[in-house]
């Protein structure tokens, strides 16, 4: 059972030594926010290629780990921060099963395996998840900016009566935005063309 009200700690080794480092979970908020300050840059290369750069550390996740750390919890760099940050947002989709109306998401979090059970989004509303899950900016020299935002993500999981029994209280923003983008990947996929199709 994930809880998200319950202490987190980690064993790191730090720049300071191997420590341990108890953090709370962050809110809702906090994760959105961390996600909107989170750029990932595209550079496209020619001839059908691109090379996508993940964000760096960066202030946002020290002042994340400030608010979220605990009972004394030591200093960190940007760097430690930022791996606090990803190891505790920790969330793989494993499968994704879609029966009539009704989809099962399995994934991996913080504490193992949870399962999401979720209605089958209308496709309206894949198209507007679709077009307000991220924002991208076209930049100079071939390259665009990309943010992914989880707030449409958990707002659509919240409309399709998504549940789980994984959790002790409310499901995290950011596992509903996993569970919704691997839905909308499944959907695309059974849209496109098929191998060997001769319609195409």
């Amino acid at each position: 059972m994930f809880d998200t009200s319950a202490e987190i700690e980690l064993g790191m080794n730090l720049q300071s030594g191997a420590k341990s480092v108890v953090v709370r979970w962050p809110t809702d908020e906090e994760w959105a926010a961390r996600s909107r300050n989170r750029k990932f840059v595209i550079h496209r290369l020619g001839r059908g290629i691109s090379e996508t750069i993940p964000p760096k550390p960066s202030e946002h996740d020290l002042a994340l780990y400030r608010r979220i750390a605990l009972n004394g919890a030591p200093d960190l760099t940007m760097g430690e921060a930022f791996q606090v940050a990803e190891s505790i947002a920790t969330c793989s989709v494993t499968n994704v099963e879609v029966e009539g109306d009704n989809v099962t998401v399995d994934m991996n979090i913080l504490t193992g395996p949870v399962q999401h059970k979720i209605k089958m989004p209308t496709m309206d509303a894949m198209v507007t998840f679709k077009t307000a899950g991220f924002k991208i900016l076209d930049l100079p020299f071939n390259q665009q900016q990309l943010t992914l935002l989880i707030e449409p993500g958990a707002k659509l999981w919240d409309q399709c009566q998504g549940s789980s029994t994984d959790y002790t209280g409310a499901v995290p923003a950011i596992h509903k935005d996993a569970a919704m983008r691997a839905i909308q990947d499944v959907v695309d996929r059974n849209l496109g063309p098929r191998h060997g199709d001769q319609s195409f």
